[in-house]
């Protein structure tokens, strides 16, 4: 303990292949004075024992290029430290057997083209040549993706700290953790035995163990373990017959559940099984290190069978072992990483979901330079660990739904699919009511969201193609155009600011105008330093010193975080008041007149984007003038206990229902944008095309980074000429054979009879102005280009 400092600017908990990743980027980019402590010796827990491998085409932006660097790293790693990563391109092969997975992988293909990434469509018979040993007769074709590869995971992780101590990071092994200390809510201290290291910052990367050393700081970050299994055969023959130094391409059998790769002259053969096995960390041994789980033959004995119909050679080889290690996987099957909402100064990174040697490089630099700048320098947001609150860190969850992420880690990820596991945790205040109304559910942030009214006959199944609910969704879409159509918008965040001091803290927070009239609502953003949006929400003046925040519902956490962050010396308080009122959208031209019916009270005449008290049955709440979906309507604010009678009194006038997916199709035909989509932490407002809603001179966070701001991207509706074109997200844009761009949401559009979409293009033709509709554009959907047009303005203004 001797040897232990007593301060450092930054500690990492945690030796596997993510700290030393953290520690050699952070050591990198300048930083000194880094400590890292390991329970055991470097790599042990999990990344010992990882397959290793890297595959490049992921069905994202952002995993394709944490991957893309990671690859690029691993091989200067070894010419810059002398220590081997088994850096290896071998190619991988990715078969299928069924329609769905073929357009899925060929989904993939097209997106790694918007990255420069070549990747090719084949047969079975071409998948054959390049898998000699696996049997085809059911392969409908394959994808083969020559620049994917393997590492070793342990030399990966040494390499790494090989580097990190190069510049000047102390590591510690056999050093374990035992408490982690505060000063004024902010991190300052991580306890090992009774010595204790004073630290500017703090990062958690310990694997399996990180949920419970973060909740040593009240903290929350909620991953469970599962068993994960793969055999290992001796020496085969038809491996052996490859020739000394010559690898197979990894194999990727989604449908079979399967991957496979050779190894040492035979086979690795592994599996992420329908029916995973949960692993409470109780169970295992306080000095778990390089160790493993028992095997379970009969748990593994149907995924062997796979393995035999597609590997026949397997019926020959000798099993060496059946490894059974621990992982730890998230509740939306995507990595997280960040600042600790809860804790200040305290960085998080975990839950990796088997990806994480493959991603480590890449998000190791993510994570370095976060806590560098003091917000994410790329689009991280499906990896940001602000989308879960602390509702969602509960054990019962984790128990019940990290399973089924293991099981459907090869589905298909096809549109309207949701987990069955951990279901109803969240409910608005009218669920009973939509329940009864047939709505069909999908589990979004923890919160059940009726995404339309059809129920499981109008759901299933599942398609890349026409989806079964598109009859269905048209009806309620005509319901919030020419009717008066409820749309259950409770899941949205609600944080009530107050004090003498609120109007001056949200002009500093907010991009817009705070200094409004009582009864008021002002659309606006919250950017960051650099001008990116940090959150898209309304603001209701309620009084002098009296707001209500209504954001998204997965943008509480994140805001709440910005406005602590933000507050300094206002006199300000703010509160979460979320699960304390129900927000009813009431869409439609009949709108106002089926309100009307609810109330013995004369409905206000409201111009857009005022608000005003209304009595709606037996209930009393306030309407606003707005809507999301771009029609005639208001948003209805209820208290929650009295939702239902308000719910009750708008259905008995004559209300009907609409889902998600109707009110999607209307938001992006309105050119409404919308968080996580359109609207990033790396796209300005001008760039969103809301430059507009900017109130500069008020001296608002991100303001400097947007005076003179000449964006070259831009928002953009378009219109696809071809009804067969089914876009979902991310495709790539062409024009004049380039890729300029990509598909940031996507909807059937009722009002064309054909796919619309919102995009973000990277350049626009020359001396396009505001009205202008320009064709000649082309997507690029499963490998498939469809022809489109564009223009700045909404689709339903520009495209009549």
């Amino acid at each position: 303990m001797s040897t232990l400092p007593s301060h450092a600017r930054t500690v990492v908990i945690g030796g596997g292949v993510i700290g030393c990743s953290i520690a050699y980027h952070l050591a990198r980019e300048g930083r000194t004075d880094i400590v890292v402590l390991e329970r055991s010796k470097l790599t042990s827990g999990t990344t010992w024992h990882a397959a290793g491998l890297v595959r490049m085409l992921r069905p994202s932006a952002t995993l394709t290029k944490l991957i893309n660097y990671s690859i690029d790293l691993y091989g200067e790693l070894e010419r810059e430290t002398g220590q081997a990563t088994g850096w290896t391109q071998t190619g991988s092969l990715t078969l299928a057997t069924n329609p769905g997975r073929l357009t899925n992988i060929k989904r993939q293909v097209s997106l790694g083209r918007a990255f420069g990434l070549e990747a090719e469509v084949v047969d079975g018979a071409r998948a054959k040549e390049l898998w000699p040993l696996i049997e085809t007769d059911d392969v409908i074709g394959a994808v083969w993706s020559p620049a994917d590869g393997r590492v070793n995971p342990s030399d990966v992780a040494l390499a790494l700290s090989k580097g990190a101590r190069a510049r000047g990071v102390q590591i510690f092994e056999d050093t374990a953790v035992t408490g982690l200390q505060k000063k004024a809510g902010r991190i300052s201290g991580v306890e090992v035995g009774d010595h204790v290291i004073e630290a500017d910052e703090v990062v958690i990367a310990c694997g399996l163990w990180s949920r419970e050393v973060a909740a040593m700081a009240g903290a929350h970050m909620p991953l469970y373990a599962c068993e994960h299994f793969y055999i290992l055969t001796k020496p085969l023959a038809e491996v052996q017959a490859l020739g000394k130094g010559a690898h197979l391409p990894t194999l990727n059998d989604q449908d079979a559940f399967l991957y496979a790769r050779d190894d040492v002259e035979g086979l690795l053969v592994g599996c992420f099984e329908p029916h995973a096995k949960g692993l409470p960390l109780d169970s295992l041994p306080k000095d778990f290190s390089f160790d493993l789980l028992d095997e379970d033959w009969d748990h593994f004995m149907p995924m062997m069978e796979n393995a035999l119909r597609r590997i026949p050679a397997l019926e020959q080889a000798e099993v060496r072992m059946l490894l059974n290690g621990p992982e730890s996987f998230t509740l939306d099957s995507q990595f997280m990483l960040g600042e600790s909402p809860e804790v200040p100064g305290l960085f998080l990174m975990g839950g990796m979901n088997s990806t994480g040697i493959a991603l480590a490089g890449g998000a190791g630099k993510a994570m370095a330079e976060w806590i560098i700048a003091g917000e994410p320098t790329m689009e991280l947001n499906e990896a940001d660990i602000r989308r879960f609150s602390p509702e969602m860190n509960v054990l019962g969850a984790l128990e019940a739904r990290i399973p089924e992420v293991l099981g459907r880690h090869y589905d298909n990820p096809f549109p309207g699919r949701s987990m069955d596991t951990a279901r109803g945790q969240r409910r608005s205040p009218i669920h009973a009511g939509l329940v009864a109304a047939g709505a069909r559910f999908e589990s979004r942030g923890g919160w059940e969201r009726a995404v339309h009214f059809g129920g499981e006959a109008a759901h299933l199944p599942l398609s890349f193609s026409v989806p079964a609910w598109r009859d269905q969704v048209a009806a309620e879409v005509e319901a919030c155009r020419s009717g008066a159509a409820i749309l259950d918008q409770s899941a949205f965040g609600k944080i009530m600011v107050q004090g003498p001091d609120a109007c001056d803290f949200l002009n500093h927070l907010c991009a817009a105008q705070m200094d409004i009239a009582e009864g008021r609502i002002a659309y606006t953003q919250i950017l960051n330093t650099r001008g990116g949006v940090e959150s898209d929400l309304t603001v209701q003046r309620h009084g002098p010193e009296t707001y209500l925040l209504i954001v998204g519902a997965g943008e509480v956490v994140r805001d709440l975080k910005r406005m602590r962050e933000t507050r300094g010396d206002f006199r300000v308080e703010f509160t979460d008041v979320t699960s304390g009122y129900a927000i009813v959208g009431l869409a439609g031209a009949q709108a106002r007149d089926v309100l009307q019916e609810t109330s013995n009270t004369p409905i206000p005449q409201l111009k857009r984007f005022h608000f005003a008290p209304v009595e709606i049955g037996l209930a009393r709440g306030w309407a606003g003038r707005l809507s999301f979906t771009g029609e005639e309507g208001y948003e209805l604010y209820i208290p929650s206990d009295m939702a239902m009678a308000a719910y009750e009194a708008l259905v008995e006038a004559g209300a009907s229902h609409a889902g998600l997916y109707a009110s999607g199709s209307l938001r992006i035909e309105s050119g409404f944008r919308a968080f996580g989509h359109e609207l990033t932490p790396g796209t300005t407002p001008q760039e969103a095309g809301l430059g507009a809603f900017c109130a500069l001179g008020t001296d608002f966070v991100g303001e400097d980074a947007l005076k003179d701001h000449d964006p070259r991207r831009q928002v953009v509706s378009l219109l696809f000429d071809d009804p067969d074109a089914i876009p979902i997200h991310d495709e790539p844009i062409y024009f004049d054979g380039k890729v300029v761009g990509q598909i940031t949401s996507a909807a059937w559009s009722y009002r064309f009879d054909r796919s619309v979409a919102l995009a973000m293009l990277t350049s626009l033709p020359e001396g396009l102005q505001d009205g202008d509709v320009i064709p000649g554009f082309e997507v690029e959907i499963a490998c498939n280009r469809y022809s489109a047009r564009i223009s700045r303005k909404p689709a339903k203004e520009a495209f009549q």
